[in-house]
């Protein structure tokens, strides 16, 4: 798991209020993830294999186990 960074996002990474767009590490698709809308994650769309949640302060990638 790992954890974005506001102030050093990546490329193929934003976040922008309670919203976040990450770039599966397994796939490579873009995919976004909103805090009100997957209050328990979001599983990439394509492949579910990256996970993505949305927290207050925090945005967290990891491999899907569960949603």
């Amino acid at each position: 798991m790992r954890t974005l960074d506001k102030s050093n996002l990546g490329q193929g990474e934003d976040w922008y209020g309670n919203n976040a767009a990450v770039t599966c590490f397994s796939c490579g698709k873009v995919f976004l993830t909103s805090q009100v809308l997957h209050r328990k994650g979001r599983a990439c769309p394509n492949c579910g294999k990256c996970k993505v949640l949305v927290k207050s302060s925090e945005v967290e990638v990891s491999e899907a186990t569960d949603l």
